[in-house]
């Protein structure tokens, strides 16, 4: 696996959490899983060689767009991919994925939106000039442009205000009447529709992340780790690993530091 970081311009880093370039080159020919936590953060992504796929029930293997953006969501997913892959991508902050999605209809499995449908005629412009550079920061400069371009849009800016908004009420950093003027019901109505995720499990899962991602810095997994994120025990923090991230703590780092592991999205996370 070979990585490139890229941070984005302070105007929107509080929507674009990082770009990152990936390849991948392994042997075989068969597709190869990738596990993913559950999520509230989302991505943009911009496949240059290769593709990823979804297994539907049957086990018939279905491919992603080249293009596409995904969504929070409250389950781990296993995506597949072929054993040679590029791709470009962002890491977005909930607000950014909405801001870029804007009420555009997630409909394909696992809640990916093709970026096609998305961005329009603007999509195929931009593959075009990532395709025609060479080296990984110059095409993650023309995704973190877009994307700032498309963020500062007054229209986009609105919607994003919102879901910041809201995403403060969720993580209980203010009050649903103070922030917004909505009782509590309301709230959890508009968040559910906005999110695609109930307040609690909204902060549920970010709970989560924020602990992965501070178990993958330090190395930490006692009872320590478990309180600062807000546990009252390491069993109750097992348990949300094993439903929300689809292993336990010490499997999850483990697979995380091994060269170009099934888990390479929580290594990928750390990168930054």
């Amino acid at each position: 696996m070979k990585l490139h970081v890229a941070q984005p311009h302070p105007e929107v880093s509080a929507w674009v959490s990082m770009a990152v370039h990936l390849s991948f080159d392994s042997p075989g020919t068969q597709p190869v899983p990738c596990h993913f936590p559950a999520l509230v953060e989302g991505g943009l992504v911009v496949v240059l060689e290769g593709r990823f796929f979804v297994k539907e029930p049957s086990g018939v293997f279905a491919s992603l767009p080249a293009g596409f953006v995904g969504s929070a969501r409250a389950v781990p997913l296993t995506l597949y991919r072929t054993p040679r892959l590029s791709y470009a991508g962002l890491r977005l902050q909930p607000t950014g994925t909405l801001g870029l999605l804007q009420s555009s209809p997630l409909s394909l499995p696992h809640q990916f939106a093709n970026a096609a449908d998305v961005f329009g005629r603007a999509w195929p412009q931009l593959v075009e000039r990532i395709r025609a550079e060479t080296i990984p920061e110059r095409r993650l400069a023309f995704l973190l442009r877009f994307a700032r371009e498309r963020l500062r849009e007054e229209v986009h800016l609105q919607r994003v205000r919102r879901a910041a908004l809201l995403q403060q009420v969720a993580l209980r950093a203010a009050t649903p009447e103070d922030a917004l003027g909505l009782s509590v019901r309301q709230f959890e109505r508009v968040f559910a529709g906005t999110f695609g995720l109930t307040p609690k499990l909204f902060q549920r899962v970010a709970r989560v992340e924020g602990l992965l991602r501070d178990a993958l810095a330090t190395g930490a997994t006692d009872a320590g780790l478990a309180l600062r994120h807000g546990y009252y025990d390491q069993s109750h923090m097992a348990r949300d690993l094993r439903m929300l991230a689809g292993a336990s703590l010490g499997t999850l780092i483990e697979a995380a530091r091994q060269q170009d592991s099934e888990n390479w999205a929580l290594a990928v996370g750390m990168a930054q």
